[in-house]
């Protein structure tokens, strides 16, 4: 049997209206339905749902300090015996070498990771069997990094919506006599030379195809290539190690928790940009950029120059001149990014400079 209440039309309270600081000492306060026979606060009573929620909002707003009394508390010692010392490992810092070589002939400039050397973290993780996930936004140096730290043993996919389990493992690939032959991929290829395979943009792959990954990633290290049952079962060599890298904030970017959990080490990369003006890069350019990375992160713009653009705009200032620099470089700025892009480098220079236009 359904409970019967007498609706009575009274004029609805609304916000502006309501004197909030009675309110307040009233929300303390219960009355009593007599009809219901259910004890509601006052406040219930005199506000529908959306004026409870309004109003509650604007007295966590108005929240004086705690009172000075003390607060009775559970009055039971702890035994020495029962608490519990935590002891912090500490471990000999990497040293490196101040540039490293990549496989283009450009120079990589070691960076601290705790108290090593970036490269050197990278090495050890791999004699360790750690695998390692470096992300951030495009051009702070994370496949830089890894070809400076491998560069002679190392295979690189660059991932993406339409990277296949064949573009990982292989497939067959038809010859000039119109046969065909079997090809490895790059995942079979590092894993049976005991390389390093670099999957960058890892994100952006589809997970189902990352899967084919897991097994030489975990403790069978093998995979079972069902696509060609002569090619058999592919056991990983000595030395055979992964690394990723991606961007978490680009649209499609899909991370499961079962890749996750194979990267057990993993860290942001941003630019220093102290090593910026230490390669040539003007300190004016340094700033500005310092200045919309600082909007990104309070979510003003999304975009600002990392140490990829940074490098280059040293080397065309050098070739046309530092304001065509800016030009260049507040066009390659996404197109509603510009105007707060356009505004930063402005003011850090001292006049009007707009994005390239011919």
């Amino acid at each position: 049997m359904y409970l019967q209440k007498e609706i009575q039309e009274s004029p609805n309270p609304t916000i502006a209206t309501l004197d909030f600081d009675k309110l307040v000492e009233q929300i303390a306060t219960c009355g009593t339905s007599a009809r219901m026979g259910v004890t509601t606060s006052v406040l219930d009573e005199l506000l529908t749902t959306a004026g409870r929620a309004t109003i509650r909002s604007k007295v966590g707003a108005k929240a004086t300090p705690a009172s000075a009394e003390p607060v009775p508390l559970d009055s039971t010692e702890v035994a020495p015996e029962n608490s519990v010392e935590v002891e912090m490992e500490s471990a000999e810092a990497l040293e490196g070498q101040e540039s490293y070589v990549r496989p283009n002939g450009d120079l990589y400039y070691g960076r601290k990771w705790g108290e090593s050397i970036d490269v050197e973290v990278l090495r050890k993780a791999r004699e360790a069997d750690q695998f390692v996930m470096l992300y951030g936004v495009p051009g702070t140096g994370k496949t830089a990094m890894v070809e400076a730290a491998f560069p002679e043993e190392l295979y690189t996919i660059m991932g993406s919506g339409d990277t296949e389990v064949s573009d990982l493992v292989g497939g067959y690939v038809q010859t000039p006599s119109g046969g065909f032959d079997w090809v490895d991929g790059v995942l079979v290829r590092a894993a049976s030379e005991g390389k390093v395979l670099l999957i960058d943009e890892i994100g952006l792959i589809d997970p189902k195809v990352l899967s084919v990954v897991y097994g030489l990633m975990d403790g069978r290290r093998e995979l079972v290539v069902t696509a060609n049952p002569e090619r058999g079962t592919v056991k990983a060599k000595e030395g055979f190690y992964v690394v990723s890298a991606t961007n978490p904030n680009v649209a499609g970017v899909r991370l499961s928790e079962a890749l996750l959990s194979r990267f057990a080490v993993q860290v942001e990369m941003t630019t220093d940009w102290g090593l910026a003006k230490k390669l040539g890069v003007p300190q004016s350019a340094v700033v500005a950029s310092q200045n919309l990375s600082k909007k990104v992160e309070n979510g003003e713009t999304s975009w600002s120059p990392q140490m990829r653009e940074l490098l280059a705009f040293r080397d065309l200032a050098k070739l046309f001149g530092t304001k065509w620099a800016i030009q260049n470089l507040l066009a390659s700025a996404p197109e509603i990014d510009r105007p707060v892009a356009s505004d930063v480098f402005t003011r850090v220079f001292g006049e009007p400079i707009l994005p390239a236009k011919i």
